[in-house]
Order: C-alpha cells, then structure tokens, then sequence
C-alpha cells in the first residue's frame, strides 16, 4: 500500500510501554497468595484466612489486628475480604498500573479466541497476541507476562489473565 506520496505506508511501531514491573510483580503475587488461601476458592477469604496470607507475606499479625484490618478494609461489611479488597488495603491502586490493566483487557477477546480448549495460552502467545494489538514489544510483552505467571509454567490461562487485568 502507498501513500499519496507515492511512498509506502509502514506499521505504526508499538511504543515503549511505561510499565513498574516490580509494582507489577508485587500485585501479581498478593493475588497468588489470595488465591493459595482462599480455601474453598470462592473469592473471599475470612480472618483466619487473611492472617495466613499475611503470615505468608512476612506480615505475622496478632489476631486482633488481622480482624481489625479485616473490619477496616471490609468495604461491603459481609466480615469476609475479596481480593480487591486486598490490594485497596496493600495500597495496590496506589502503583499507578491502570493504563497497563486497560491494555490488557482490551486483548481479553482476541486471546480468548486464540486458546486452546483448556483455555491457557504459553506466554510466547500471548506476547505475540499483545504485540500484535500494535501496542507493546515482544520484549515488554514477554516482561508483563513474566511478572503475571506467579508458577513460572510459561503459560497462563485466559481466565488468570483477564482476572489480573481487572484488578490492574
């Protein structure tokens, strides 16, 4: 394809993304240690849960406090606390990752697409899928991913995926 200049159009580059992949690494592993606690995996975890995963972090609190921090961060009041509870108590919101979490649920669709029955795609696939969006390199692709596969399996589920999108 040309342009009216007779020259020939290019794609537009992806730009450098302005990614913290430490904040991004901290996030992914309080939901990690989230998701180990949440015992009987329906999202919400209650005080003894909550002290374990703080104990997990290096975070060893007296009861008290934990039902106390629990109280404080409770923002439904139903005595149990949601992942996103969590990170708004861990001052996670405060990491500045929204644009990065807004990427990322743009390619929810076009990745859902491309996995496999299982619903997990390798991270090489979803830095390609990324890329492709025309929005981030391979290479900052690749990092993302990285930060966000808390096992280190190289793959990640779509649904993994969109989860810690939202929460960006």
């Amino acid at each position: 394809m040309a342009t009216p200049a007779g020259r020939p159009s290019q794609q537009p580059q992806p730009q450098p993304l302005s990614v913290d992949f430490e904040a991004l690494s901290y996030i992914s592993s309080l939901v990690e240690a989230f998701q180990a606690f949440d015992s009987d995996n329906d999202g919400l975890v209650t005080a003894p849960e909550l002290r374990g995963l703080l104990a997990s972090l290096g975070l060893d609190k007296p009861e008290h406090e934990v039902r106390d921090m629990l109280a404080r961060a409770d923002a439904d009041r139903d005595g149990k606390l949601s992942v996103e509870e969590l990170l708004d108590v861990m001052n996670a919101g405060e990491l500045g990752l929204g644009a990065l979490g807004a990427l990322l649920q743009s390619a929810v669709p076009a990745l859902q697409s491309a996995a496999g029955p299982d619903g997990v795609l390798g991270a090489d696939e979803l830095a390609r899928l990324l890329s492709v969006m025309g929005t981030a390199s391979v290479e900052d692709c690749m990092e993302i991913i990285a930060c966000m596969d808390g096992d280190g399996d190289g793959a990640m589920s779509v649904e993994e995926f969109r989860l810690m999108a939202q929460l960006l």
